[in-house]
């Protein structure tokens, strides 16, 4: 092969890997300051014309507060989404979303965030251990257990009174399937686990 050619294939194959690297390494930090989000101000709250109902806003999502240059409270850039499932705490949801979160977060291990879901009136589904001692092998289960599928099967919520749902549904555990019962309360206008038990293994 003339050498020409092979330098040309030499600079061509750089060329290929530094375009190759600048679109993979890139990461938005807080030191830009051209970002849209970072001219951004709050305005006046909308005003409810007589007549109307308000909105409900009970499902509303937050939006994080911010810190002097953009970053937001906690860790990271506004421009790096924050986790979901961290955040689910601070949420609002209705009990169909909660169950969804719950499902997914086991199945990518996030113990802290499966946990967060579950009222501080939890009761164990078995008096052999405290509701306290039940949600740290749970936590282990999640750590360490066999991982479930992030999609929930045949879910269905049944009103319990004003302020307390009954969700079943399937999880699976590759070829195990458990249907299961959430009992899920409202506490301070988020939906949280009460109780909790598996009704039939499969």
């Amino acid at each position: 092969m003339p050498v020409v050619s092979r330098v040309g294939l030499l600079v061509t194959g750089l060329l290929a890997m530094s375009l190759l690297a600048a679109c993979g390494g890139s990461k938005h930090t807080c030191e830009t300051t051209d970002e849209p989000y970072l001219a951004a101000r709050t305005d006046a709250q909308l005003r409810i014309p007589e007549g109307l109902t308000r909105p409900d806003g009970s499902s509303a999502l937050v939006v994080p507060d911010v810190k002097p240059g953009g970053q937001a409270a906690g860790s990271g850039c506004l421009a790096d989404a924050p986790s979901y499932f961290r955040s689910s705490g601070t949420v609002a949801r209705s009990p169909e979303e909660v169950v969804a979160s719950w499902a997914q977060a086991w199945a990518s291990r996030e113990a802290d965030a499966v946990l967060a879901l579950y009222s501080t009136s939890f009761v164990a589904p078995t008096d052999t251990a405290g509701s306290a001692a039940w949600l740290e092998q749970r936590r282990e289960q999640i750590a360490t257990g066999p991982v479930p599928e992030p999609m929930i099967e045949n879910l269905k919520v049944d009103q319990d009174g004003a302020d307390r749902r009954v969700a079943s549904f399937v999880q699976k555990f590759g070829t195990n399937s458990l249907r299961k019962e959430l009992t899920m309360v409202r506490e301070s206008n988020s939906w949280r686990i009460a109780a909790e038990k598996v009704v039939d293994v499969k």
